[in-house]
């Protein structure tokens, strides 16, 4: 009885979710989002342009992040981003972006609990881990822009929010939220959450067809499905950077998520495959491309 019960909440939850508007998940997110409670800063490092911290971030929903963030010296205003790097990179970002000393970049560590396991029916638990762990980064997201919003050295004309690979599905909704934010760079991520699943579901061995995957990930994931708010992103910036060899978000996906959006925008293809957590010197020279074209 217990097993039927939950193979009708499998199949009925993604239905209802896959039907929910922008405004359903806008109003839910800004719901749990809370104030800014502290922030608790912790030197790391010092070079002659620039300071290291490390940060831990609480809110009043009762919740707390953790991260990192590269300040210049001087009293500014400096441009500034925010990066939402995917679930193992985090705040190892931040040592990755060379020669951009003039740039206020904050990294955020996800708060996702659980073993990155997509095997046999473990992917319905690790889907749901990770569904969990966005409802709580996006509206922690939403404070580290209010901090850095009221950082006097912070240009609050030039707040970039930069989300790369899986990172993608917190921060485009974070970007669209918040309408401070001067523009969105997108780098080896799309849209079509359910597309993404089927088409990884084999190589990732999960227990059930590609189709039936996508389906039921998708419904799941559907409060972070980029498509839903990149309609919202206009009229600022949207800049696109994928790999023609990515083989974890298929050509398809970037094209979906960059048709659906309006102008202003930009796709910009690069010749590398995806890029994975272990793959610094990838993710340095992708991070660079970012940091170089918006700040030329």
């Amino acid at each position: 009885m217990f097993f039927h019960h939950t193979i009708c909440l499998l199949m009925v939850l993604p239905a209802l979710l896959h039907t929910q508007s922008f405004y359903n998940f806008r109003d839910g997110f800004l719901d749990r989002k809370g104030e800014l409670e502290s922030m608790e800063l912790a030197f790391v490092a010092e070079t002659a342009t620039t300071r290291t911290f490390d940060f831990r971030l609480t809110s009043t929903a009762d919740d707390s992040l953790s991260g990192r963030i590269r300040m210049p010296k001087g009293a500014g205003p400096f441009p500034a981003a925010l990066m939402c790097v995917g679930l193992e990179t985090g705040k190892e970002v931040i040592e990755m972006i060379e020669g951009q000393d003039s740039v206020f970049l904050m990294a955020a560590d996800y708060p996702f609990e659980g073993e990155w396991n997509f095997r046999g029916w473990a992917a319905v638990g690790t889907t749901f881990g990770l569904r969990s762990a966005g409802y709580r980064t996006v509206p922690l997201l939403l404070n580290c822009l209010d901090w850095l919003f009221d950082q006097s050295i912070v240009d609050e004309k030039d707040v970039t929010v930069v989300a790369v690979s899986f990172g993608a599905f917190t921060g485009v909704p974070a970007a669209v939220l918040d309408e401070r934010i001067k523009q969105l760079v997108v780098v080896q991520a799309g849209g079509n959450l359910a597309g993404v699943i089927a088409h990884n579901s084999e190589r990732w061995g999960v227990a059930m067809p590609g189709w039936l995957a996508g389906w039921l990930g998708g419904g799941i994931l559907a409060a972070f499905e980029p498509t839903k708010y990149i309609r919202h992103l206009a009229p600022r910036k949207l800049l696109m950077i994928n790999g023609e060899g990515d083989t974890f978000f298929p050509r398809t996906s970037a094209e979906t998520l960059f048709n659906t959006a309006y102008e202003p925008k930009e796709i910009i293809w690069h010749t590398s495959k995806h890029v994975m957590p272990g793959e610094k010197e990838l993710i340095r020279e992708l991070t660079n491309i970012v940091v170089e074209r918006i700040y030329e």
